[in-house]
């Protein structure tokens, strides 16, 4: 998507530089369910580079489930309380019994 002015910003490469930037620790869990643990380094559009104590990986962003950062922070605004991923209520059949 672009616009009169360029190209549209990327959400995904704005939240992979502020991690980058505040040298946040990340789980990095991968389709497969393996976790892996450290700093990102690096990206480009196929690969981000892990730093951790036994080295450096490189993880191919097609195998990339998910990007938690450890320290508790959200990197997103503030909650709305608005429903996400279609949540439904959960409303409460009946009485206590």
């Amino acid at each position: 998507m672009t616009s009169e002015h360029g190209p549209a910003p990327s959400i995904q490469d704005d939240f992979l530089q502020t991690l980058i930037r505040d040298k946040t620790t990340v789980n990095v869990f991968l389709v497969n369910g393996i976790r892996l643990s450290g700093q990102l380094a690096a990206f480009d559009q196929f690969v981000v580079l892990l730093e951790s104590g036994t080295g450096v990986q490189l993880v191919f962003k097609h195998a990339i489930s998910t990007v938690l950062p450890v320290n508790g922070r959200s990197l997103a605004r503030e909650p709305t309380g608005v429903p996400v991923s279609g949540d439904k209520p959960n409303p409460v059949r009946g009485g206590v019994r």
